[in-house]
């Protein structure tokens, strides 16, 4: 009996080493996201607008951007890194203001869903932009100021049509969970209106480097 009792418990034991051995892949595969193509893209904007809590708006009439998507598929939740930002100067503002934005990279293009539809029909996903790091300076009637930026900006790429150069990225506070932009570092007379935090708005048209515009798909 005991014999018997020792020959089930080592099956028992083998048994279990090959189900701990079984590939995750039994539980079903892991969702992933790919993007194509990858390389070097870059993005171009009309108006953008930092408005900040207590309703004052620096705009500038066009901005651009620039940057990498790496190896695709990735689990996320960062898809693409954005290496350079630019904005027109002079950028302007309340009380006759003029402003200058000067960026330090990298930022990070971050997706967190997927949706079908989209601008094009052909799917959205929604995420952010992080580790946004920006220094404003400017001058008014009130004097000159210097303040930082920094934080995240909620973002939605929308894919472009079949082959098309038409993919957008929409940067706007989202209508629950906004995310916002912190001001600190206030210098000079000018900087008496400005407020504590942001937000940013403003449509970006994306194009890769290999030609089009980048494709997002999650499955």
């Amino acid at each position: 009996m005991l014999k018997r009792t020792s020959i089930v418990t080592a099956v028992g034991a083998a048994a279990a080493a090959v189900a701990l051995a079984a590939p995750s892949a039994m539980a079903g595969p892991s969702a992933v996201w790919t993007v194509t193509p990858t390389g070097n893209f870059s993005a171009t904007a009309g108006v953008t607008t930092l408005t900040d809590n207590i309703g004052n708006a620096i705009k500038c009439t066009t901005a651009s951007a620039s940057g990498n998507i790496p190896t695709s598929p990735t689990a996320g939740p960062q898809i693409a890194s954005i290496t350079a930002a630019a904005f027109n100067a002079p950028c302007t503002g309340p009380f006759s203001s003029t402003w200058t934005i000067s960026t330090t990279m990298p930022w990070a293009l971050n997706a967190t869903s997927y949706a079908t539809g989209g601008t094009n029909g052909t799917g959205v996903a929604t995420g952010n932009i992080s580790a946004i790091k920006a220094t404003v300076s400017g001058s008014s009637v009130l004097g000159a100021c210097t303040f930082n930026v920094t934080g995240s900006v909620n973002a939605k790429y929308n894919n472009p049509s079949a082959g098309g150069s038409n993919g957008t990225l929409a940067v706007a506070p989202a209508a629950t969970s906004p995310l916002l932009l912190t001001i600190s570092g206030k210098t000079g007379p000018g900087c008496g209106i400005v407020g504590a935090t942001a937000t940013f708005k403003g449509d970006y048209t994306v194009v890769s480097a290999a030609g089009g515009s980048p494709v997002v798909k999650y499955s």
